[in-house]
């Protein structure tokens, strides 16, 4: 079904992601270097001209002042191996005033500061043409699900009241070929169109409730949006942008104002964006074979996948879809509502589903899932109770013990580290279990 086209849009993600946070470090690291080498000479010359403008300081205040001094002169010395006098000379003019440090030639400070400069538009060239990027796959993995459904119900796409000069059919070997041709164009023709016009065909010709887009379209417009000004525009905000976006989403937004992406932008804008594409090739999957039970392992290995990164919002959006996918396995629903109530937990609104908790009983489960429900309830007294049997069964084993999120709270409390003390299963192969 749709497996392969999913898995290969996640795994776009994954590295889109792995690149930014190879690339970020590095460069953040050096923007750190430049900064460390121009902070103290900025906050030095501030101080100085406090001390020389305010002759009338308060009791106290002086000492303190030159306290700050004293600390910033051992920071200058500790990087530039010297004593530094800095000094801040004012212009002023008619119409404004403006400061000039005044430093030593032999100190690299315009030096740091130009490079410090020049790696900060890295930093916002990497995160811009990341968002740039991410568009890019996105629209690819649309263009993936339209010829998906496309192929296998072309008339589905209206092409049927397409006209086509002898000429054209001539370049075609088959009629098959000619019917390709027309759903190619008739996909060109829906990318070159905006978010909202995607939601609407995804409602009306592939019959797609998305529900899970409500709550988020505005904000996925905006992003589409953001994108554009950045190809198109040079980042500057034009009337279309103002026309387009809630105004929400563009608060304090004027028009001609240059947008920019930071890494909380572009981080949220991969996650959004992430979820709601694979839900909606999920719910198109869904709608064509209800009964494929391979849709709860796609959908599975992806949640564990973002729950080792902690990327909660995705997590619950795809747990959400599985628990209320009747035609999944009972293994899968049952792991998908441990997760769900597991990123509810990470997000501190542990409180939306205590009733729930209270109710779940998993008595009639295995023992495995049993740890689960234990664990995001922190009843740690019925968690090492039938830990034993758990792993005296195989459904789970030390390492899975050791690293499954779910058990994370578990594993820091007196109770577990004593079990792991005490029980046989934390012992090497010959070593005896000494009685306490």
């Amino acid at each position: 079904m749709l497996d392969k086209q999913i898995v290969d849009f996640n795994e776009s993600i994954i590295g889109l992601r792995e690149f930014i946070d190879l690339i970020d470090p590095i460069l953040t690291d050096k923007l750190k270097e430049h900064d460390e080498h121009i902070s103290p000479l900025i906050s030095l010359g501030v101080i100085k001209q406090m001390l020389t403008q305010n002759t009338e300081l308060e009791e106290g205040e002086k000492e303190k002042i030159e306290g700050i001094q004293s600390k910033i002169n051992a920071k200058i010395l500790e990087i530039y191996k010297e004593e530094i006098d800095v000094e801040i000379e004012t212009e002023e003019d008619k119409a404004d005033s403006s400061m000039r440090l005044k430093i030593p030639s032999n100190i690299r400070f315009q030096e740091h500061l130009a490079n410090a400069g020049k790696t900060k538009n890295h930093i916002e060239l990497l995160y811009r043409n990341s968002l740039i990027s991410l568009l890019s796959s996105v629209e690819w993995f649309f263009s993936q699900i339209l010829h998906f459904y496309y192929d296998k119900h072309p008339d589905a796409s209206g092409i049927q009241k397409k006209t086509m000069t002898l000429s054209d059919l001539k370049g075609f070997g088959t009629i098959e070929d000619a019917e390709k041709y027309l759903i190619d164009i008739k996909i060109e023709e829906i990318l070159r169109g905006n978010f909202d016009s995607w939601i609407s065909l995804l409602k009306s010709e592939l019959s797609l409730n998305m529900g899970y887009i409500e709550p988020i379209k505005n904000e996925l417009i905006e992003i589409y949006q953001r994108r554009n000004l950045l190809v198109h525009n040079g980042g500057v905000v034009n009337s279309i942008y103002i026309s387009k976006v809630e105004e929400k989403f563009r608060k304090d937004i004027k028009q001609n104002d240059k947008l920019n992406v930071d890494k909380e932008y572009l981080d949220n804008a991969i996650c959004k964006l992430q979820k709601a594409f694979i839900l909606i090739a999920a719910e198109l999957w869904k709608n064509l074979d209800k009964t494929d039970k391979k849709r709860g392992d796609v959908l599975g290995e992806i949640t564990y996948e973002n729950i080792l990164k902690s990327k909660w919002d995705i997590c619950e959006g795809l747990t959400y879809f599985m628990i209320n996918d009747a035609q999944l396995e009972t293994t899968d629903k049952v792991i998908a509502q441990l997760n769900y109530w597991l990123c509810k937990k990470r997000t501190n609104q542990m409180d939306s589903i205590r009733n729930e908790l209270n109710k779940a009983d998993f008595s009639d489960k295995k023992e495995i899932f049993q740890l689960g429900l234990f664990a995001i309830k922190d009843d740690v007294k019925s968690f090492i109770e039938i830990l034993p049997h758990a792993l005296n069964s195989n459904q789970i084993n030390i390492e899975r013990l050791e690293e499954f999120p779910i058990f994370e709270e578990i594993r820091k409390t007196e109770d577990y580290i004593k079990f792991k003390e005490e029980s046989k299963y934390f012992k090497e192969p010959n070593q005896e279990v000494i009685p306490q």
